[in-house]
């Protein structure tokens, strides 16, 4: 699994390469929480067009990073899921609390600038 975290305006899009398997997902996080300042509202969209699975702990690791996120009264999003991992969200609930949009171009429009 390759990161790598794009900046465009004020949102961060963080684009995730490959399947998030054991172990990985400690780093998606470490990378993530670098974005994350105390007392701003991060905004962070997830880009997943590349990733074909996500095990159970990154599905965690993604929602201990959303309710943080909200916390600090940000907002994270997601784009690019493919079916198999949109079919996850469903069955998990996660799709009623995360937002998910078909391509990062539509998420970016969600932001308001």
């Amino acid at each position: 699994m390759k990161v790598k975290v794009v900046t465009k305006g004020e949102v961060n899009i963080v684009r995730i390469e490959g399947a998030i398997k054991s172990g990985d997902e400690y780093n998606l996080a470490e990378k993530m929480e670098k974005y994350i300042k105390p007392g701003q509202a991060p905004k962070f969209i997830i880009d997943m067009k590349k990733v074909p699975f996500v095990n159970s702990a990154a599905l965690g690791v993604f929602l201990n990073i959303y309710k943080h996120v909200d916390n600090l009264k940000g907002r994270m999003v997601f784009a690019g899921l493919n079916a198999d991992v949109e079919n996850l969200m469903e069955i998990t609930k996660l799709s009623s609390i995360f937002e998910i949009f078909r391509t990062v171009d539509e998420a970016l429009e969600s932001y308001d600038f």
